[in-house]
């Protein structure tokens, strides 16, 4: 009997990593015309890429890094400086083909200050890290007429759009007083979810806003936690999206009359991921005829399936003394998180390891009366249980700090805690075995008459069983009803070839 096989086409795309590089960027802050600077207290930066464009063989890309600092003049008053600067580089890969759905993720590896006179001098370390989607097909086999066919649920993934949405949040807070001058002002911004619920791809996340100002010569401090939600144009069933968030603008209004001023906050949030449609389908990935010999031609597709979006959250604790020991502190004027870096993110059995640094700035009165800063670091090692994560999971993801809060211990201790949120994009590596060609031999020869005895191996599956013995399952397990799907490895089969 002639074997026929009819073969369907699927799609298997996937992300693939590029090798990015680092760029070094560096700026010069002349603070002659603003009193000098005696000491740098809090350095802040962002990178975003503004624009991508994926060429043959290279990527083009478009970006900028943001500083916001703060300091110390040279009579101890604190000050601050906001400087934008871009930046344009190209990455070579072989990889890389005009047109392909390509993103770059930017992201501060370290940020240093140093002062010169009254120049304050500012290096920054960028990490670029360019990702594209291959797309790609694979053919399995669906029919395989005159053979019997082991059948196995394979995951494949198709790539649907690109998304690249900016999302506008706004944010009022009444200070109840007049804002003499504004010395800090960030927004940190974190993916929470993804949710494909209805057809619909929604993305909600949180934002992280601080601000410090100055009214009638007394420093405030406000930190401003607040969510948002946005409904992506893409739509479909089993939709997986590993979303990543920037603050693309963060402009502050200050509104009201001379006497009760009111801080209006408006952020832009920038979008940007690839959107997959995970398909569930049956393929063949294994025959054989029990009258004549098959040669099959595997091979075994390799790809990550998106799986989402998760957030964790735990609140950590540290605290730093003053180096002066003759020297007490009166009280916090404000704290400001300068990084929060994400070093490790390790995927266990049904949980998450994540490691990092919160660095800090603790800016304080001391009993002296002179406005002075310290550095705060506090590493943390977090485990997160979440059902589900395998080891061989690949997680990437970034962090923010909320709710920091710090109190004075015995004069000279600062204590701080805060809580890390991370959003974790988790990827799961598939490898599916297809079938490529079968090409059908020589008739065997089956003595009907004789009886087989068949001792398995431990483990060994029923289909292998029947592969063996060149029978259907069906026909073993009629004179063997006591057979499981798996072998135990003391079974006796016994098989009569004609009853």
């Amino acid at each position: 009997m002639a074997i026929n096989t009819i073969f369907k086409s699927v799609s298997s795309d996937y992300e693939r990593n590029l090798d990015g590089k680092q760029i070094v960027m560096q700026c010069n802050f002349d603070t002659t015309s603003k009193g000098g600077v005696s000491k740098v207290c809090a350095l802040s930066s962002d990178a975003q890429i503004t624009k991508v464009q994926a060429l043959s063989k290279q990527i083009k890309i478009s970006g900028r890094v943001s500083l916001k600092l703060v300091y110390l003049d040279g009579e101890g008053k604190l000050n601050s400086f906001d400087y934008i600067s871009d930046f344009s580089e190209d990455v070579a890969d072989d990889a890389v083909i005009a047109d392909m759905p390509c993103l770059v993720r930017a992201s501060i590896v370290d940020s240093v200050s140093s002062i010169s006179g009254t120049e304050i001098k500012v290096q920054t370390v960028v990490e670029l890290s360019p990702t594209v989607v291959e797309i790609s097909t694979v053919d399995l086999l669906e029919e395989g007429e005159g053979a019997l066919a082991l059948r196995q649920e394979q995951d494949y993934q198709q790539y649907i759009a690109t998304v690249s949405e900016e999302v506008e949040v706004s944010e009022e807070y009444d200070c109840g007083a007049r804002v003499d001058d504004v010395l800090f002002y960030d927004a940190k911004v974190l993916v929470c979810n993804v949710d494909n619920a209805d057809d619909k791809l929604t993305v909600s996340g949180q934002l992280e806003i601080s601000v410090i100002y100055s009214s009638e010569g007394v420093q405030a401090t406000k930190n401003i936690n607040l969510p948002f939600v946005q409904e992506l144009a893409t739509r479909g069933e089993d939709l997986r999206a590993c979303i990543v968030a920037n603050v693309k603008d963060s402009r502050l209004i200050i509104e009201g009359d001379d006497n009760d001023n009111t801080l209006k906050m408006i952020i832009c949030v920038s979008l940007q991921g690839f959107v997959m449609q995970v398909e569930k389908t049956t393929a063949i990935v294994d025959l054989y005829s029990p009258t004549n010999a098959l040669q099959i031609s595997n091979e075994t597709v390799r790809f990550d399936r998106q799986n989402g979006v998760m957030r964790f959250e735990e609140r950590i604790t540290g605290s730093v003394a003053v180096e002066n020991e003759d020297e007490s502190i009166k009280s916090i004027i404000s704290s400001v998180v300068t990084q929060n870096t994400l070093s490790n993110i390790v995927a266990m059995q049904d949980s998450v390891l994540a490691e990092g640094i919160l660095n800090t700035c603790v800016i304080y009165m001391s009993e002296g009366g002179s406005i002075k800063c310290i550095q705060v670091e506090l590493p943390y090692s977090l485990q997160f249980e979440r059902e589900g994560v395998r080891p061989d999971d690949i997680l990437c993801g970034n962090a923010i700090a909320t709710d920091c809060a710090h109190k004075v211990k015995r004069d000279r201790e600062v204590e701080l805690t805060a809580n890390i949120v991370l959003s974790v994009c988790s990827k799961t590596p598939i490898e599916n075995v297809v079938i490529k060609a079968v090409e059908e031999g020589e008739a065997l020869q089956v003595n009907n008459s004789a009886i087989s005895v068949y001792l398995p191996s431990k483990g060994e599956s029923i289909w292998q069983v029947a592969k063996t013995l060149g029978m259907s399952i069906e026909s073993i397990m009629a004179q063997n009803p006591d057979l499981r799907d798996v072998m135990q490895g003391d079974e006796r089969i016994v098989i009569y070839r004609e009853i």
